[in-house]
This record gives structure tokens, C-alpha cells and sequence, in this order.
């Protein structure tokens, strides 16, 4: 009994290491699919984000926070961690670009179409 157990444990690892490495082969084909209603939508969502609505309210958010911080009514700590977001989220792009991550024959998103 012990034999057929070790042998049915034996098969779910061997498939458990082939369908992750079919899920890791296939994964650069999913990075770069832009050309379907999710990532557009993803690409869009992103735009609102870095662009001027919301560098704009980014501006009021810091100002709101900085006034805060100053009056004693928010902590130094949440003060600096908002704005350390805030740099992430508008330096995204460049920190992928750094990684390599964005390498290759991608060159963000595509211009949208009407």
C-alpha cells in the first residue's frame, strides 16, 4: 500500500512541475498581449492615473496630507508613506523600464483608437 501511495505522490509532483513550467513558458505571451479589451482597459486606468487628473489630485491629496502633518491631525509616518506611494505610482513605469521588465518589442501602451 505504502509503494502505490509513494507512486501516486510521485505522479502529482511530476505534474505539478510540468504545469508549472507550461504556466512559466507561456507567461511572456501574456506580458505582451496588448491587443485585447483587458489590457486596453488596464492601459486606460493607468493613463487616468499619470495624467493630469491625477497629477492634479495627487497635488491636492500632498497639500491636504502636508497641512495635516503640520496641524498634528496625521502622523509624520502616514505623511511620508502617502507620498512615497504616490512617487511609486508615477514612476511605475520607469522603475519596470529599470528592471528590464519592459524590454523588448513592448513599448507601453498603444495609442487609443476611436
Amino acid at each position: 500500500m505504502k509503494a502505490a501511495t509513494a507512486e501516486l505522490s510521485m505522479s502529482w509532483q511530476a505534474f505539478a512541475v510540468l504545469s508549472l513550467s507550461l504556466v512559466i513558458i507561456t507567461l511572456p505571451d501574456f506580458a505582451f498581449a496588448t491587443n485585447d479589451d483587458i489590457s486596453l482597459t488596464i492601459c486606460n486606468a493607468a493613463a487616468m492615473f499619470t495624467g493630469n487628473a491625477g497629477r492634479g489630485l495627487a497635488t491636492i491629496g500632498i497639500s491636504i496630507l502636508g497641512v495635516g502633518a503640520l496641524l498634528g491631525k496625521v502622523s509624520w509616518g502616514l505623511a511620508m508613506i502617502v507620498g512615497i506611494g504616490i512617487a511609486i505610482l508615477f514612476g511605475a513605469e520607469n522603475i519596470i523600464m529599470g528592471m528590464g521588465l519592459g524590454a523588448g518589442s513592448f513599448s507601453g501602451c498603444p495609442p487609443p483608437t476611436e
